[in-house]
């Protein structure tokens, strides 16, 4: 279930503050997408999901539209600003990159979206090339999503 346009139902009577969320072509087959979520964004986020911002999924999405195909990319982060560059990005396709944030009941909001960019054709063209650019990842981030629920070894 989403719930949108977040930005314009709740903000208009708020004071201003920006959301920075751009993506970017950085070569011919290399896209960089670069976001800054304010504080208070993830208060409004939370008056209108119910839920604190720490306890829910954060999302970025790269959907990718290429001769009548569709296909989304999704990495989770737990920050508010950040850095994402995909390498190997096929060619001749429409990018558009998405910010969400989900709740426990899976109600999904988005904060932040680009408009569509055009990347011209490189070369590549299988759509499930991308790779993550992030090549010192840590296996202790990576898994970090894993959490253990019910009672601990003291509680037994």
């Amino acid at each position: 279930m989403d719930k949108y346009p977040f930005p314009y139902n709740i903000r208009h009577k708020l004071s201003f503050f920006r959301d920075t969320f751009d993506m970017i072509i950085q070569n011919a087959h290399t896209l960089t997408v670069r976001w800054e979520i304010p504080e208070e964004t993830m208060r409004l986020a939370e008056a209108v999901l119910f839920e604190k911002p720490q306890d829910m999924i954060k999302e970025l999405r790269i959907v990718l539209k290429r001769k009548g195909i569709e296909a989304v990319r999704t990495k989770r982060t737990t920050y508010h600003k950040g850095e994402w560059t995909i390498g190997r990005a096929a060619g001749d396709a429409v990018y558009r990159a998405e910010y969400r944030i989900v709740n426990s009941m899976n109600v999904s909001l988005k904060l932040a979206d680009t408009e569509d960019i055009y990347l011209a054709e490189n070369g590549i063209s299988d759509i499930n090339s991308f790779q993550n650019e992030d090549v010192f990842t840590s296996w202790e981030k990576q898994f970090s999503a894993y959490t253990c629920y019910g009672r601990g070894e003291k509680e037994r």
